[in-house]
């Protein structure tokens, strides 16, 4: 497959993706300052995913921090993050681990591997209020 022909696809999943996010959600919880998403995804290697967002980790931009095979899985899955999330203290790091199709292509033409340890910061606390 040719850049443009990458290009198409990926264009065509992201379409797919943002059109029916209520289809594909499995579960979304608020808790602690932190945003905790668990759903279905069409630009991975597993089918399901859990992105985490806060103020205090990856400048408040989602973390892919678990990947699943079954619905099922992520219904767990999405849970042992909210128990995480409900106490102090927070995590001190999380780590990205997305499989999307358009890391694997940035990889390829750059060489670098987007997955990514986000520390806490911890000059945000105030965040969590």
């Amino acid at each position: 497959m040719d850049f443009e022909d990458r290009s198409r696809y990926l264009c065509e999943l992201y379409k797919q993706m943002i059109f029916n996010y209520e289809e594909r959600k499995v579960e979304n919880t608020g808790i602690n300052g932190a945003i905790i998403d668990t759903c279905m995804v069409t630009d991975s290697s597993c089918p399901y995913e859990t992105g985490i967002c806060h103020p205090d980790y990856n400048e408040g931009h989602y973390i892919i921090v678990e990947l699943y095979e079954t619905k099922e899985q992520s219904k767990i899955g999405h849970e042992k993050w909210v128990k995480l999330f409900s106490k102090e203290p927070l995590p001190t790091y999380m780590v990205d681990v997305s499989k999307s199709i358009i890391r694997d292509i940035i990889k390829s033409v750059t060489g670098h591997d987007l997955n990514r340890i986000y520390k806490k910061n911890t000059k945000n606390q105030n965040s969590r209020k």
